[in-house]
């Protein structure tokens, strides 16, 4: 059931041909839309949901056609490219593009418990602290999740986004959401 609700949530994102299969950077900037669906933050009185990109990367212009109109818990969408980790304040996502490799501990470790979800399609990403990884299997994107992350940031997961994940780690300290 829940792979089959995650997946109706991503299909209207591509258009009316479904025999046309979306892109790479398409189903990379559904996810980090659709993420936001299923995850819960703690009280916030920002007046827009604000999912960023932390260098170089190659759906820009995917990730704002797809949050273009939208809300999140009432919120407008907004999507930004930020250039350093010290732009990330007002993030509610954060997606960590592959050229920023090389410091990943340096960023994870920057935001820890600041209530961003972190999302790379980084080789080991949820396995060095990241919070939800991006990974190819069998041609297709997936995701695994890192539990421990998560509720160190004080984050909810909807056990429906759980049970789509390809692997999950750790235990969800957290009350189910809607509960």
């Amino acid at each position: 059931m829940g792979f089959v609700v995650f997946c109706a949530t991503l299909g209207p994102l591509y258009g009316a041909d479904a025999t046309e299969r979306p892109t790479d950077s398409q189903v990379k900037a559904a996810y980090l839309y659709n993420f936001g669906k299923f995850v819960r933050w703690p009280g916030s009185n920002r007046d827009t949901f604000d999912i960023c990109v932390l260098g170089k990367n190659s759906f820009d212009t995917e990730l704002v056609a797809t949050v273009k109109g939208e809300a999140i818990d009432g919120k407008p969408i907004a999507a930004k490219t930020i250039a350093g980790v010290q732009e990330a304040s007002n993030c509610r996502i954060l997606f960590v593009s592959a050229p920023e490799e090389s410091r990943v501990k340096y960023i994870l470790s920057t935001i820890k418990r600041t209530g961003i979800l972190t999302v790379s399609d980084i080789p080991g990403f949820a396995a060095r602290g990241g919070m939800i990884e991006l990974v190819n299997e069998e041609g297709r994107i997936r995701f695994e999740v890192n539990l421990a992350a998560v509720n160190q940031a004080g984050l909810t997961v909807s056990s429906e986004l759980l049970k789509v994940a390809v692997k999950v780690t750790g235990m969800n300290s957290a009350p189910e959401i809607g509960k």
